[in-house]
């Protein structure tokens, strides 16, 4: 039935079907572009091309049919080439995605072994330099002059920061990389916070600031690496204490149900809308002009929601206001019982 109305040089007169030729041709250009519009276009043409023939003569034309005909194809082609603009954008649009995706991969590759192979490096001079400079300042090649004391024990303070910040970059790379030995076991996180708050309490006595807990009276036991919940505990606990201009003040709450929440609020600065997001970035920290600008090396929060994602669980900026503070919210699996 169907071949016998295609072959039917009268089923489908132009006048009462070019608005359905041409709609079929602008939905062909607008799913596929404009080529295959532009195919499907010329198809059609030859099928009313044959169509509107004479019955005696195979595509021969009457001169009435000439015109229209004529008007049809330039309508066609011009309705196929017109629609097809969207489609050929969007696939112009993918294509530069898709470069500009796999530059930002090997950018990001790039980053990352170059920051392997500098920590890397860097590691053994400076651990090197530190321990000589702990052993001047413990007097193992002689009696310090009392003028030097102070210089060397400011030495010693950068050379473990730098040592620090190397360990850092290294631990970095391997989350990044996926290569960082983890040993994931049942561990109390009660355990993990106040071994936390014992870490910071030299810090917390100096700057004289307010930092407590609350924990469940019952064990909330996670499975996870204990080495890594101490970085990721560490480096929440130091954000909250650096990023203030006022005393500092923290408090962790530690909550069990269907799997554990580590809540640390602060009365810092607070995070504005456009950089919530951004501060989890290796490297990015927030500058506030208004504040006095804090030292940071901008790898806690990225090191921290990694592994926790690593561990099945998340690490989140839930609520932040600007000048009233912030809260941040580990979640880790619950142990297997």
């Amino acid at each position: 039935m169907v071949a016998s109305l295609l072959l039917s040089r009268t089923a489908f007169p132009i006048p009462d079907s070019a608005p359905l030729y041409l709609v079929v041709v602008v939905g062909i250009a607008a799913i596929d572009g404009s080529r295959s519009a532009v195919a499907s276009g010329l198809i059609l043409v030859a099928y009313l091309a044959y169509a509107d023939s004479t019955p005696a003569h195979l595509f021969a034309y009457t001169r009435d049919n000439v015109l229209r005909l004529g008007i049809f194809i330039i309508t066609t082609l011009a309705a196929a080439l017109l629609a097809g603009v969207p489609a050929r954008r969007v696939a112009l649009l993918r294509r530069e995605l898709l470069v500009q995706t796999e530059r930002l991969s090997d950018a990001l590759i790039a980053k990352r072994e170059f920051m392997n192979s500098a920590a890397h490096q860097l590691r053994t001079p400076l651990t090197v330099i530190a321990g000589y400079v702990s052993m001047l300042q413990d007097e193992t090649f002689g009696r310090l002059p009392e003028r030097f004391r102070d210089p060397i024990a400011a030495m010693q303070r950068k050379a473990r920061e730098v040592v620090a910040l190397i360990d850092e970059m290294l631990l970095a790379a391997r989350v990044q990389k996926g290569t960082a030995p983890t040993a994931l076991m049942p561990f109390d996180v009660r355990d993990a916070v106040r071994k936390a708050v014992e870490r910071a309490e030299p810090r917390v006595t100096l700057e004289q600031a307010t930092l407590s807990y609350e924990l469940p009276s019952t064990v909330v036991a996670a499975q996870v690496d204990s080495d890594q919940l101490a970085h990721i505990l560490d480096s929440l606990i130091s954000n909250a204490l650096t990023y203030t201009d006022a005393k500092p003040w923290v408090k962790i709450t530690v909550t069990g149900g269907t799997d554990v929440r580590v809540m640390i609020r602060d009365r810092g600065w607070g995070v504005p809308e456009d950089m919530r997001q951004k501060i989890f970035e290796g490297f990015v920290q927030y500058a506030n002009p208004d504040h006095k600008r804090k030292s940071g090396k901008g790898l806690g929060l990225s090191i921290g929601r990694e592994l926790a994602e690593r561990y099945g669980g998340s690490l989140d900026l839930v609520r932040s206001t600007p000048g009233k503070g912030s809260i941040f919210v580990l979640r880790l699996p619950l142990a297997s019982s």
